[in-house]
């Protein structure tokens, strides 16, 4: 006699391998994006004391306003927007700009012929 295992608990059993899978990969993803973002802190800290000799209280109050700064990048939709208007345009720094009006997500690439 063989064993039938119906389509609906295929798909069900198929679906929720697939939600687990996503949410471990997002784990993962989130890690490596906090382990990332902690790095490059690091270094701006590094190079603040090093560089233009912050100390410890400086080095605390860039990385305080740096986090602050980069925890509203979720919730403001035109917030790289306003850094790039900053860093780009005021300061005249050589970053790529880009368009980012779908919440915070690359959506349209201008190139270097606007940074000129």
């Amino acid at each position: 006699m063989k064993a039938r295992i119906p389509i609906k608990l295929k798909r069900e059993a198929m679906a929720e391998i697939n939600r687990l899978a996503d949410r471990e990969y997002q784990k993962v993803k989130d890690k490596e994006i906090n382990d990332l973002t902690r790095r490059i802190f690091k270094t701006i800290v590094f190079a603040l004391h090093k560089d233009f000799g912050f100390g410890r209280d400086r080095c605390a109050k860039a990385l305080k306003s740096m986090t602050e700064i980069i925890e509203h990048s979720d919730t403001d939709e035109v917030f790289w927007e306003h850094i790039d208007r900053v860093v780009i345009d005021k300061l005249k720094l050589e970053f790529e700009k880009r368009d980012y009006t779908d919440n915070g997500k690359v959506v349209n690439f201008e190139g270097d012929e606007e940074n000129d």
